[in-house]
């Protein structure tokens, strides 16, 4: 009896999952046929991102503050670490990682990780950067084409983008309430 309990506990939590599942590819699906990157690359990066978070876990006692966003090859550490030497480690988890260009290691040294309030404050400005995006008139632009990751009220850009693109997101994004400092890891298209 407890065997077939076990099966049918089983099939309702695999069944449970399987909109989860779908819904993340279908998710994904949408935001490839807007990517300027192959959907081979967008899979590349989010595999690397994973990859460099457990690793980071495995080298550092605290990785509550670090932040891990890849976007075409290119690791970035955003966040809070308590020495230099987590700083150091951080970076060399996500340096020998398979497919890493580089890591641009914005990780900031502090004396105690920030608490809950000032990271609720980052996500707000990354769904205001988000939401800013849209009113941006740039002949051909997207604004899901621009990756946004914001830690201690700095906002990090990814993407592929013309340089008048670039210029535009920036500009509407400094000028964005709490945010102090902007930092293009943008790669050109033109």
């Amino acid at each position: 009896m407890k065997k077939i309990g076990s099966i049918l506990l089983f099939i309702l939590l695999l069944s449970a999952c399987a909109p989860v599942i779908v819904g993340g590819a279908l998710v994904t699906a949408v935001n490839v046929v807007h990517d300027r990157r192959s959907s081979g690359q967008v899979m590349d990066d989010g595999v690397i991102t994973v990859s460099v978070k457990n690793e980071i876990r495995k080298s550092l006692q605290d990785d509550s503050r670090i932040k891990v966003k890849t976007y075409n090859g290119v690791v970035l550490l955003a966040g809070e670490v308590k020495s230099q030497q987590d700083k150091i480690l951080a970076e060399d988890a996500a340096a020998i990682k398979e497919g890493v260009m580089k890591v641009v290691n914005e990780l900031k040294l502090v004396d105690e990780v920030s608490l809950l309030a000032r990271r609720t404050k980052d996500k707000y400005i990354s769904s205001k950067a988000k939401a800013s995006l849209f009113n941006i008139d740039v002949k051909g632009f997207d604004p899901t084409r621009v990756s946004i990751t914001t830690a201690n009220h700095e906002v990090f850009l990814m993407g592929l983008v013309t340089r008048e693109e670039a210029h535009s997101v920036v500009e509407r994004i400094r000028r964005l309430k709490h945010v102090e400092r902007v930092v293009k890891i943008f790669e050109y298209i033109d």
